[in-house]
């Protein structure tokens, strides 16, 4: 099987956040007259989105039922908005960088109707599809639902810009960027209640992907970034929405304190994690995550400073621009060493892997095809990482445990029974 293959199996929509979280970095550089740097930082962001581009479609084409599936889980859904704000970001910097209005117009029609899309199959399936009566809140709802907002308001962001350009129908543009960022606004405070629900009443589970709830911070200043540069724009023009401009500058500076007030408890969740359950740092896409949250922050807080003319913020504002470049390079440094020892490239004790539930299997050279799943089972190591494994009938009728690390997403052979080498 092809390496093409094995990855886009356990493909992930959250590797669309590299994209934003590289374009943020841009758009912050450039504001920060580091010219010099930008047609890299682009060049990079364009390459990575082509190769991310081509895993979803890989995915979509190879394992069209995984990829609907997911589309559908409730846990995961919302993870799909990752496309429309990669979409719109990149939009972003094809007006502001290139100077191409043309193909920022493009990537806003194109993000318009992914959103479009995206939000009629995800919100139908939380909604209407029949719910497992073992489902729990603590189980479902985390910070991933937070880019249903990102995916909104990179949207209204967009539409700004567009805007700018549009003489016809700006007002129009205008009224249709509004209204996404008022729904990415609500969706925030909506899922903010549950998700604080769950962890001030829930148990805390360490292994499960709670690097996600820096897009709690992300969100929150994308909606500020939105609402700030909405401001600007209407100010400039005039026109029907002046009214608007008072609320919309105070809720821009309210998504703003929300998003600066939970920076330091994310803080000391991830010191947390990292003292007490890892020994060495563990790769996951939290990383840029963060880098997302500090580069739309910087920018963001660069806005706000122009709209209340206040120094500090400017200054501020460099603060999270040079933090989110030294994260930037980490996240980058430390991306490309993990897909280096990925086991997509390495097998694991020799054990070649071919679907992430094995159907068949490479051991000492020999082909094993899998005729039955007998049973599975999660179980919980020493050190606190969860594994799921699986108890297997393969072609010579013997039975073998087939065990799949969840946080490293690594197979390993524990025992066979009977298996002749």
């Amino acid at each position: 099987m092809s390496v093409l293959k094995i990855a886009s199996t356990s493909f992930d929509n959250r590797w669309f956040v590299v994209v934003m979280a590289t374009i943020m970095i841009i758009t912050s550089s450039q504001l920060y007259g580091c010219e010099e740097v930008v047609p890299y930082f682009f060049t990079a962001s364009l390459t990575i989105f082509f190769c991310v581009v081509v895993f979803k479609a890989a995915q979509i084409a190879l394992f069209c039922k995984q990829a609907f599936n997911e589309l559908l889980n409730s846990e995961n859904t919302l993870h799909s908005f990752t496309v429309v704000g990669a979409v719109n970001l990149t939009g972003v910097c094809f007006s502001r960088i290139l100077h191409l209005p043309q193909a920022a117009q493009i990537c806003w029609y194109i993000a318009i109707s992914l959103w479009l899309g995206i939000s009629l199959v995800s919100f139908t399936s939380l909604f209407l599809l029949q719910k497992q009566e073992d489902r729990k809140i603590e189980d479902v709802v985390h910070g991933g639902w937070l880019y249903a907002v990102v995916g909104a308001q990179s949207t209204a962001y967009l539409g700004v810009i567009v805007a700018e350009e549009a003489m016809r129908h700006a007002v129009f543009i205008q009224f249709l960027s509004f209204a996404l960022w008022s729904v990415g606004a609500l969706l925030y405070l909506i899922f903010m209640v549950f998700i604080i629900i769950k962890m001030i009443f829930y148990k805390h589970d360490s292994e499960k992907a709670s690097s996600s709830y820096w897009v709690n911070v992300g969100a929150a200043a994308l909606t500020a970034l939105a609402g700030a540069a909405w401001y600007k724009q209407v100010q400039g023009t005039g026109g029907p929405f002046t009214d608007f401009l008072p609320f919309s500058k105070g809720i821009s500076l309210f998504y703003w304190s929300i998003g600066l007030w939970w920076m330091p408890f994310l803080v000391i969740f991830a010191v947390r994690k990292q003292l007490y359950y890892h020994k060495e740092p563990v790769f996951t896409v939290g990383y840029w995550e963060a880098t997302l949250a500090l580069g739309v922050y910087a920018e963001g807080t660069l806005q706000l400073a122009g709209l209340f003319e206040e120094r500090a913020l400017v200054i501020l504002s460099g603060c999270f621009f040079l933090a989110g470049v030294v994260l930037w390079c980490f996240s980058a440094i430390f991306t490309v060493v993990h897909l280096a020892r990925s086991w997509v490239w390495i097998p694991v004790n020799d054990l070649a892997i071919y679907y992430v539930v094995p159907y068949s299997f490479n051991l000492h050279g020999r082909l094993f095809h899998v005729k039955e799943v007998v049973t599975e089972w999660m179980d919980q190591s020493v050190q606190g990482t969860l594994q799921k494994n699986y108890c297997v009938v393969i072609n010579n009728n013997h039975t073998c445990i087939i065990t799949y690390n969840i946080l490293t997403k690594e197979w390993h052979l524990n025992r066979t029974e009977n298996l002749a080498m």
